[in-house]
């Protein structure tokens, strides 16, 4: 998604991210209401009671995103990587004061607290240097770490992770739109050459699409691990993105500090693996979703949607 962006904001000159983000709420309600409509997928309407329920995590989805395109539009791919990777430590925090967990075992803590620090590292040996960028990509970390939390909330309250796809959509879908109507995209995007280029409506449908795609992957993962867990495998994700991103779209002078920074980053994710696997050694700590199925409980993602059902069910969900 990373390179996509880079490339439809940058290479083709399209730096609208309400706009981009309006399209891809878009697409991913249309194809919800069309799966809907044919009877492959059984959801609750969508009401306002439900949207309330569901507002903060939409309010800190739309922030994250908004704010993750401003910073990669002035930030090369291994240091807007190396921002994001501080997201872990957010979700630690979040999940003690919001979700009420007990407090992470030492290695855990040490392997999100070496991805972190790795991530300060490699930012001190980036020599094009961004203020406002940098900025934008830190207050996306905190919005992200945010709605990854509350999402895994709902989750717990058992809402599907169709059910957080769909109020997702439609909750940030008129923000999106309005925010890119008062700065004036639809202007400039009249003016802007790259619409008569067929090559940049290619890259520009095939961002949007796995925007969608990934939305829903991003809540599965979520649903059925942790907000943690799922911003740790994007932390092993990004290690392979920085990587290529030294050599792409005018890639980064590779030095100490940036070398040092990514092997901490790596180093951080094989510790983490370490301690939930030593976790899941201990007789009955049992990862959480297997505590539901022995319950007799399905995880909130896997549970089916009830034809009865009529409206989303938030009694559960609150910031305390």
């Amino acid at each position: 998604m990373a390179f996509l962006n880079k490339a439809v904001m940058n290479s083709y000159q399209f730096p609208f991210p309400f706009f981009i983000m309006a399209c891809q709420m878009l697409v991913t309600v249309i194809f919800l209401e069309m799966l809907r409509s044919f009877g492959k997928v059984v959801l609750p309407a969508y009401t306002w009671k439900s949207a309330r329920g569901f507002l903060a995590p939409s309010l800190g989805y739309a922030f994250h995103a908004t704010l993750s395109l401003m910073a990669l539009q002035g930030m090369n791919i291994p240091m807007y990587s190396a921002v994001k990777r501080c997201t872990p430590l957010v979700n630690l925090v979040l999940a003690v004061v919001i979700l009420r967990r007990p407090l992470p075992s030492l290695t855990l803590t040490v392997s999100v607290l070496t991805i972190t620090i790795g991530c300060f590292v490699a930012v001190l040996g980036d020599l094009t240097f961004d203020g406002f960028a940098y900025t934008m990509g830190g207050l996306s970390v905190l919005a992200q770490g945010l709605y990854l939390t509350l999402v895994q909330q709902c989750a717990e309250n058992h809402c599907s992770t169709l059910e957080i796809l769909q109020l997702n959509s439609y909750n940030t879908l008129a923000p999106f739109i309005i925010m890119s109507l008062l700065v004036g995209e639809p202007e400039d995007i009249v003016k802007s050459s790259c619409i008569k280029d067929v090559g940049f409506h290619v890259v520009f449908w095939i961002l949007v699409s796995i925007g969608s795609v990934l939305n829903y992957s991003l809540f599965l993962c979520t649903a059925l691990n942790s907000a943690l867990t799922t911003s740790l495998v994007a932390v092993a994700k990004s290690v392979i993105q920085t990587l290529v991103g030294l050599f792409v779209f005018g890639g980064i002078k590779l030095n100490s500090l940036t070398a040092v920074g990514i092997v901490m980053n790596t180093l951080g994710g094989f510790m983490y693996t370490y301690s939930k696997y030593q976790e899941k050694q201990k007789p009955g700590s049992k990862d959480e979703n297997f505590n539901k199925i022995q319950a007799g409980l399905q995880p909130a993602s896997l549970q089916d949607t009830q034809d009865d059902r009529r409206e989303h069910d938030f009694s559960g969900v609150k910031i305390s």
